[in-house]
């Protein structure tokens, strides 16, 4: 129930037998190997020792293969997965037949060519298919005009404007005027209403109002078309520029939407022909697993350093796994010299935890915010009670609670192999028990199910919630808030201690005492100050509050500044520390974190104010006749 113990490892071997000690440090699966030229204060340009040079390009050719098929699967063929299975994925179980088939017979070279052709010929359709549908959007506003295109190209000596004004600003266009009074124009009629809003994006809003705008087409003097244009923006007019093809448009829409469906086929058609690589799914991903098992081992001989006649490879091995090594190179590489020592204290050793199965869970957390230093604590223990009693809190329903352990049990069920999932099932299933201890503590049991209204007087869930009970939080909001801010206290409380307890590991009791002991003075202190705003405290307590209060803010002022030099910086460094804005904690850290505490509440009346929601819609649903009964249960 910690953390493990790690030896720094100096292997010495003949340079010939280097490869063949690579693969069997990896297959061992126990060393983190580092750099040897960091480790080792060697002239590694000189005639000594070279770093090993080792290339992965190969390697990265292959792997680049397998993604692309495996890509092609996830876009076009994705993996069907149940709920669970997409809630937590799980790896990927192989046995020697199937590293056999993958690395020995399974073409990947043909299969690529193929997979490859695929992916090109859907990327060029769906890219010339989104390319069609954004021509369709820009015509089909225009789909309704019968003329010929070219028709508005023939004349030499005139020009068409084609768009929309609005009908207030008609009248203007018959103003006798220059240059109105060279241009005729007719109004567009048509199902306007129908016009697509992505076809008008560039339009004013107020062209996209069908009663606003009136579309018209406009012919003028091509050495007058300049001012004309120049005129019709003042009006508001919106220019659309008509396309340049031959034709209607009606019938260059049609050849269009005949592309697009011969498209459409097509793609149809290579899709079935990538879900043919499914039943290759398994060996692709066997065959990655591999190749990048091979590439680490590559870098991993890139670190280590060669001469003329010996190699040496340095890295960190658990305690535990050094016999394994041992035995290993007594028996296969006898030539060899193992050399194991004790990090020195400025190292970055890795870390590995250690913890019996019922605390293993928890340190799923841990990592997902980074491991502790080697010469630290592991903190995973420490954090069950108040993990649990937080999530108990937050979620604080019977019936949510059985949920939680029923999904958890069948998680852990199906997931018993994969200790990664199967522990996570594990957290689940003992916030499910916490849900339902604090759930029935505080009365609610799937939300207010046990009420007269729905299963009727004296009901059986209503005398075993009266019996477990202990506090309604929706009745007695003030009491659950301030049980939520004595929470918070004693949890700050709590990671204090463990501050000072990290520190007294490493034989640190100065900062212990310091950064520790002076705040369980002062924090104490000030809490009971505080409390003469909102409550009689009696006076001897209130003293020694001021006296704790007093004692404990003197000591951080005198000693959290000092590292600075100057007397007078140390003491305003202590100072700013005291209030929080330096240093490793301060008052108005602690007065925040206390008051975030409130959130429990917060979330304990969510959960009961929510399930109270669904049974109200569902009583709502009871009174039908016949089926209202099932809609409720649903």
């Amino acid at each position: 129930m910690a953390i493990e113990p790690i030896k720094k490892l100096t292997i010495l071997s003949p340079v010939q037998s280097n490869k063949r000690i690579m693969r069997a440090v990896s297959s061992l699966g126990a060393v983190d190997v580092t750099d040897a030229g960091d480790h080792l204060a060697v002239e590694t340009g000189a005639d000594y020792m070279r770093r090993k040079s080792s290339s992965t390009e190969d390697v990265d050719d292959v792997l680049r293969k397998i993604d692309t098929i495996l890509n092609l699967l996830k876009s076009y063929a994705p993996e069907e997965q149940g709920f669970f299975q997409g809630l937590t994925p799980v790896p990927q179980l192989i046995d020697k037949e199937d590293l056999r088939y993958a690395t020995e017979s399974y073409d990947l070279e043909g299969r690529f060519r193929i997979a490859n052709e695929l992916d090109d010929t859907l990327r060029r359709n769906e890219r010339t298919r989104t390319d069609i549908e954004n021509r369709l959007a820009s015509l089909m506003p225009l789909a309704d005009i019968p003329f010929k295109m070219e028709d508005f190209r023939r004349p030499r000596r005139v020009d068409f404007i084609f768009g929309y004004i609005p009908r207030l600003n008609l009248p203007q266009l018959d103003r006798p005027s220059y240059p109105w009074r060279s241009i005729a124009w007719e109004i567009i009629s048509g199902p306007e209403e129908k016009h697509d809003d992505s076809a008008m994006s560039e339009t004013p809003r107020m062209v996209r109002n069908i009663k606003d705008a009136q579309r018209i087409i406009i012919a003028c003097l091509k050495d007058d078309v300049e001012e004309v244009r120049d005129g019709l923006a003042q009006l508001s007019f919106v220019e659309i520029q008509l396309p340049g093809f031959s034709g209607t448009i009606e019938d260059h829409i049609k050849e269009l939407r005949e592309d697009s469906a011969q498209l459409t086929t097509a793609i149809g058609e290579n899709i079935a022909k990538v879900r043919t690589f499914s039943p290759d799914r398994r060996a692709l991903i066997t065959l990655k697993a591999f190749w990048t098992a091979g590439k680490n081992e590559r870098l991993a001989m890139a670190k280590t350093l060669g001469g003329k006649w010996v190699h040496i490879l340095t890295g960190y091995i658990r305690e535990r796994d050094t016999e394994r090594l041992r035995s290993m190179f007594e028996k296969e590489f006898p030539e060899s010299v193992v050399i194991l020592e004790e990090p020195a204290p400025d190292e970055n050793v890795p870390v590995s935890l250690t913890l019996p199965k019922v605390l293993r869970p928890l340190s799923l957390l841990v990592e997902m915010f980074g491991l502790p230093p080697y010469r630290s604590f592991d903190p995973t223990p420490y954090l069950h009670v108040n993990f649990y009693i937080f999530f108990g809190i937050c979620f604080s329903d019977v019936g949510y609670g059985l949920m939680l352990i029923a999904t958890s049990l069948y998680l852990i069920k199906r997931t018993k192999q994969y200790q990664g999932v199967a522990d996570f099932g594990r957290i689940l299933l003992m916030g499910g028990i916490s849900t339902v201890i604090f759930g029935a503590l505080l009365g609610s049991w799937f939300g207010d199910l046990y009420m007269e209204k729905y299963l009727g007087e004296d009901n059986f869930l209503m005398k075993v919630q009266a019996t477990f009970s202990v506090l309604d939080p929706i009745s007695k909001t003030i009491p659950a808030l301030l049980i939520a801010l004595f929470i918070g206290v004693m949890n700050q409380f709590f990671g204090i201690s463990l501050k000072m307890y990290g520190s007294i590991r490493q034989g640190d009791w100065k900062n212990a005492f310091f950064d520790g002991f002076f705040w369980f003075l002062a924090l104490p202190g000030l809490l009971i100050v505080a409390s003469k705003l909102f409550v009689d405290t009696p006076q001897l307590v209130y003293r020694s509050g001021i006296a704790l209060f007093g004692a404990g803010a003197l000591g951080l002022i005198l000693t959290q500044g000092r590292d600075l030099k100057n007397p007078v910086a140390r003491i305003l460094g202590g100072i700013v520390s005291l209030y929080g804005i330096m240093g490793s904690y301060g008052m108005t850290t602690f007065i925040g974190d206390v008051l975030s505490y409130c959130r429990l509440l917060a979330l304990g009346l969510t959960t009961s104010i929510v399930g109270m929601t669904f049974n109200m819609l569902g009583g709502l649903l009871r009174d039908i006749p016949y089926v209202g009964i099932f809609l409720f249960i649903i």
